[in-house]
């Protein structure tokens, strides 16, 4: 069984783990990450709980980091940002 993949986002100019965050692969290089619309990161990165405002938004998924994200979906709790990774 495959680990679960280490999410971080970069706050105030450092990367910060995504404690909350559920993060899938879509395909060989992208990646689908969920965040609870309830979750702290949103404030500390003066980002609101929405698809476009996590758009160009930096992510690393475990430690590699990935081109600026794209707001791809939400529902009722959580928002769904896409990020390719080209390492």
């Amino acid at each position: 069984m495959a680990a679960t993949p280490v999410v971080t986002t970069i706050v105030r100019g450092r990367f910060q783990r995504l404690e909350h965050a559920v993060c899938t692969r879509v395909a060989a290089n992208v990646w689908s990450i969920r965040l609870q619309k309830s979750d702290p990161i949103h404030a500390l990165t003066r980002r609101t709980p929405t698809p476009e405002a996590w758009d160009d938004a930096i992510f690393a998924v475990n430690g590699v980091e990935a081109e600026p994200a794209v707001g791809s979906g939400e529902d009722a709790s959580s928002i769904v940002v896409t990020v390719l990774i080209l390492a």
